[in-house]
Order: structure tokens, then sequence, then C-alpha cells
């Protein structure tokens, strides 16, 4: 004889395994982490190679600045990016290497800032050091006062 066999409620169950879709949201997560692009924040330009100009005088104490307008100068005469790069390409052959403090205005563009670093760790030298920055400190406090 066959048993009936009931169910104490008719009702259909109402609930759902998420362990399988955990598993394929997490395999996706992971498949699309892998797949995005490293982002980079690289600016590239080229520097001029003529090597004709004379680099400046390089003393044991080097001091490179922008003015508010962007302007780049060493030991505080005026001159253009492959300029300097020359010169720091001669400072950085003297032995011992002397010292290069960088010192931008206040008011001298970031990018322009960023570039002049990147020429300067282009040229490899390493006896780099940045001066003035203790001017900066309170930086937007006298504003926050009002």
């Amino acid at each position: 004889m066959a048993a009936l066999i009931q169910s104490p409620a008719s009702n259909p169950i109402g609930e759902i395994n998420t362990t399988p879709l955990i598993d394929v949201m997490l395999v996706l997560l992971v498949m699309f982490v892998l797949s995005v692009p490293v982002a980079s924040n690289v600016t590239e330009f080229d520097l001029p190679t003529d090597g004709g100009t004379p680099p400046r005088q390089v003393l044991e104490r080097n001091q490179v600045t922008i003015g508010p307008d962007g302007a780049a100068s060493w030991n505080g005469q005026a001159l253009s990016d492959g300029e300097l790069a020359a010169t720091l390409a001669a400072a950085e052959r003297r032995v011992p290497e002397p010292l290069v403090l960088f010192e931008p205005d206040g008011r001298a563009p970031y990018g322009r800032s960023a570039q002049i670093l990147r020429i300067v760790k282009q040229s490899g030298l390493s006896a780099f050091a940045f001066v003035g920055n203790e001017r900066f400190g309170d930086f937007g406090k006298a504003s926050a006062r009002h």
C-alpha cells in the first residue's frame, strides 16, 4: 500500500538560495576590477635638445624659483625649460653635486610648478630641496575666521 505524504503547508517555498547569486556577483566584480585600465595622470611633453646654449653658472647652493607669471629662473636669471634642463644636467655632473633649492611663488600656477619638478626629476639631480613652505603654514586660515 502506498502512503501519501502531504506537506504541512500547501504554499510554495518563498525562500531563495542566495549563495550562488553572491558567488556570481563576486566573480563579476573581480572581472570588472581586472578589466578596468589603471588610471594614470601623465602629461607628456618634449624638451628641446639643441644644447647650443651654454648652461648657467652652477654654485654650491642654487635656487630655482617660479614667479607669479610662471617664469622660471636659476639664481635670479630667467631661463627657458631647455636652458633649465641643460643647467640641471651640468649641476648633476659636478662633483660634489651642488644643492638645488626650489622656491615657487605663492601665486605661481600649480601646473607650471609640476612641469619644473618633472624637469628636475628627469635631470637625475639628487641634492634637491623645497624652501619657503613655512610661509604657507596658515594657508586659508585667515579667511576661515570671518
